[in-house]
């Protein structure tokens, strides 16, 4: 009764509704007597929740930050010596450990309540800038790195739990995840849907339509043709679900686009948003074997370099290529972009490792040559 005394004290008097039990008992475990003793001699963490029936709940690592310090009569010490160069915050953090209240964290140690603070920080600058520009090619990596993380930098979707309504009550108003995760990636890191049709002098540019498929029946059942691609050959069923998948909406990451010349499809293109922040994308292309030769593939590519710089704000565009495709190669070339890497025996391709080229745009570049 103690330690729930101590508990409303510190959260305020709320109704835990069944769902919210049921989040709480799918994350956290009930506190032993023992570790709630402990709590009332300000030795370990508060319970993070108290179920509707009075079971207080705990991260089920709760001990183990002591066990590291070498003992809960070490853990203080332990603890604010990771705010070294701020003792004031360093204790000020201590005390907020000990009311149970890091809840949001999947790992509840001073490392990770140090992540999470700097990647809040983070988040807010980004969200400041990108107010002012969407396109700020900084503040889209800052935004990236806080939200999704970065090599050897976990992201706050990696850091938090999903939280309850019930924190809602407590914290008066919109959770961590909510306010720094959900957001920020609603506003910034979900791609707008383009103005379609892309038209160019001689072409148009469109979402795949199912009737797309027998265009490309024929090439994909070439052995040569589909050499130099990362798919074997494929049938007329295969074709028609493969272009039938297409025409499904996804994540808005994905764009691909069938490639029409005076009403007829004659290849496609593609370009995948990734990296961080979503600010790099990578172009694909193919022209029916029919219809080669005429500078189409320049000419759609081109069209779809914009869409990358213009419409999606990218800061660089890359194309992967099989070192054998000398007409991709050319292409880049012709586009302006540069060969970054010749990779040896790097990818595994139809039954034998080849060599594989990197080329790449960024958008100062593109912008100059145009």
């Amino acid at each position: 009764m103690a330690v729930h005394d101590r508990y409303v004290a510190v959260n305020g008097d709320h109704p835990m509704t069944a769902e919210d039990d049921a989040y709480v008992r799918e994350h956290f475990v009930p506190a032993t007597p023992e570790a709630m003793a402990l709590m009332l001699d300000d030795l370990l963490p508060l319970p993070s929740y108290v179920l509707h029936d009075g079971t207080p709940m705990v991260p089920a690592a709760h001990g183990r930050p002591a066990e590291i310090a070498g003992g809960v009569d070490r853990l203080h010490d332990w603890f604010v010596a990771f705010w070294d160069d701020d003792t004031a915050t360093g204790q000020r953090e201590w005390l907020h450990y000990l009311s149970g209240q890091h809840v949001c964290l999947r790992e509840v140690s001073p490392v990770r309540i140090r992540q999470k603070t700097e990647r809040v920080a983070e988040a807010a600058a980004a969200v400041d800038l990108l107010r002012q520009d969407p396109h700020d090619p900084v503040a889209r990596g800052m935004l990236g790195e806080a939200v999704d993380g970065v090599l050897a930098v976990p992201g706050l979707d990696s850091l938090l739990l999903p939280m309850t309504a019930y924190d809602r009550l407590r914290f008066a108003g919109p959770t961590v995840r909510e306010r720094w995760v959900d957001a920020p990636r609603r506003e910034f890191l979900t791609p707008a849907t383009p103005t379609w049709p892309l038209r160019t002098e001689r072409l148009v540019l469109r979402p795949f339509e199912a009737r797309d498929a027998d265009a490309f029946v024929d090439a994909w059942a070439s052995e040569e043709w589909t050499s130099l691609l990362l798919s074997r050959q494929q049938n007329p069923a295969e074709v028609r679900e493969m272009v039938r998948r297409r025409t499904e909406p996804g994540d808005g990451r994905f764009v691909g686009m069938a490639v029409e010349h005076e009403g007829a499809v004659i290849g496609d293109s593609m370009l995948h948003l990734q990296g961080t922040g979503l600010s790099e994308g990578e172009i694909g292309w193919t022209i029916l074997p029919q219809h080669g030769g005429r500078g189409y593939a320049t000419e759609a590519a081109q069209a779809v370099l914009r869409l990358g710089f213009d419409h999606y704000g990218l800061r660089r565009i890359v194309a992967n290529l099989d070192a054998r495709n000398d007409r991709s190669a050319a292409l880049c070339e012709r586009l302006g972009m540069r060969r970054e890497s010749h990779k040896v025996g790097d990818f595994w391709s139809k039954g034998t490792w080849t060599d594989s080229y990197e080329y790449a745009l960024l958008a100062e570049e593109w912008r100059a040559r145009a």
